[in-house]
């Protein structure tokens, strides 16, 4: 297994090449001397497209591709520490998966948390659109002034919905939009209130005030079952970090013990079983802890 660091080295110098490489593409298209576009392959462009609409939806301001390409190069270096310290590549292609699975994970833990972030401010978008109406504005009107005084990550989401009415959208389209692109109960409550108004009729501008009441009372509730259940969150998170940080201080404290009961034969496949284990209990317990909307 001499050569599975070289091996490993060489791979993680091709993907970091190729990742410095395209941070460094300019952004307008090249084209070659018969005037076809040689720019980036159509899949990576819908990759680099797909992971910013992740990124945008968990909040995290870095560009789709430097996220992408340190990811890349994380997973690759990490792959290869595991593959010289156990000397197996094998070991090597467990670590890769694992730190794949991991970096997954978190960018979707993120993306859930987007839909909470944004009905924790509804109660104030529905008291600015309520005053709004009260002062005689219209829907639209009042949705351009709420927009402009709501805070990241709502004001962002009201901003396409301005925008749509804007291009011509009617006030149904918008508001299925809204509830499509941001699933939660309470913005369900908010589109409903405006879509049986817009129906039946009635004072708008008084269900939207009241409206906002009961989603402060929501949200203040669902922080308070947050914090409740702050414990099991956070032995989920040691769950997981205890086998890890094990790990490492046995190998500092005697070097080689991981790669010979772990690096090949049955305690290989008794790490990869126990993983597996300590990623089942991580999950349940983190499910145990969660709150539902």
């Amino acid at each position: 297994m001499s050569g599975v660091p070289a091996v490993l080295a060489g791979a993680g110098a091709a993907v970091a090449v190729l990742g410095v490489r395209s941070l460094l593409v300019p952004s307008a298209v090249p084209v070659s001397a018969g005037g076809t576009p040689t720019g980036p392959p159509a899949w990576m462009v819908r990759g680099v497209e797909y992971l910013g609409g992740r990124t945008q939806r968990a909040g995290i301001c870095v560009p789709a591709h430097w996220l992408g390409a340190g990811a890349a190069v994380g997973v690759v270096v990490g792959a290869l520490v595991v593959g010289s310290v156990m000397a197996s590549l094998i070991a090597a292609g467990v670590a890769a998966a694992a730190l794949a699975a991991t970096l997954h994970t978190v960018l979707t833990t993120l993306e859930k948390r987007y839909p909470r972030r944004v009905a924790e401010q509804l109660p104030g978008v529905a008291h600015h659109l309520a005053d709004g109406l009260s002062a005689g504005l219209s829907f639209r009107q009042a949705l351009d002034r709420a927009a402009a005084d709501a805070p990241q990550p709502v004001r962002a989401e009201l901003g396409i919905m301005s925008a749509e009415l804007a291009l011509g959208a009617r006030s149904t389209q918008v508001l299925d939009g809204l509830a499509a692109r941001v699933p939660h109960p309470d913005v369900e409550m908010l589109t409903c209130a405006v879509l049986v108004h817009g129906q039946a009729g009635g004072n708008l501008a008084r269900v939207l005030g009241e409206l906002s009441e009961r989603l402060d009372d929501r949200s203040r509730l669902s922080r308070e079952l947050r914090s409740a259940t702050a414990q099991a969150r956070m032995t989920a998170w040691l769950v997981g970090a205890l086998p890890v940080a094990g790990a490492v201080v046995l190998e500092i404290a005697a070097p080689g013990t991981l790669r010979t009961t772990l690096g090949e034969g049955f305690g290989l496949l008794v790490s990869i079983v126990a993983a597996a284990m300590f990623a089942g209990g991580l999950a349940l317990i983190r499910r145990l802890g969660q709150v539902e909307p």
